[in-house]
């Protein structure tokens, strides 16, 4: 049987409890993922979308419990960092450097 986690008021008391605790004895199945977003947003733009378009993006960000811009901006991301790793996967490799002895024949 797992334990219950308690209920922590605080940081520290958090931290604490984090230090001494063994969550091998904790049931996660029910835990959710979360992402923290602590970087400033210092620029906007602002993008036209079609109307079913938008209506999507904002059904989606409802079903990941998230602001619809804060989806738009994680699909941006990953679909840079998929290009960028798609990118470096594609470039060329240094040609190796020529023997000097290969292809001479002993005489």
């Amino acid at each position: 049987m797992s334990k219950k986690f308690p209920v922590l008021k605080s940081d520290e008391e958090a931290d604490r409890w984090l230090q001494r605790a063994d969550l091998t004895e904790y049931d996660l199945t029910e835990m959710n993922k979360v992402r923290f977003e602590l970087a400033r947003k210092d620029a906007s733009i602002s993008l036209r979308l079609p109307a079913a378009l938008l209506a999507t993006l904002k059904i989606e960000a409802a079903k990941g419990n998230m602001p619809t811009q804060r989806l738009i901006r994680m699909l941006i991301e990953t679909q840079l960092a998929e290009r960028s790793a798609k990118a470096k996967r594609k470039a060329p490799r240094k040609p190796a450097r020529p023997n000097p002895r290969a292809g001479k024949r002993a005489a």
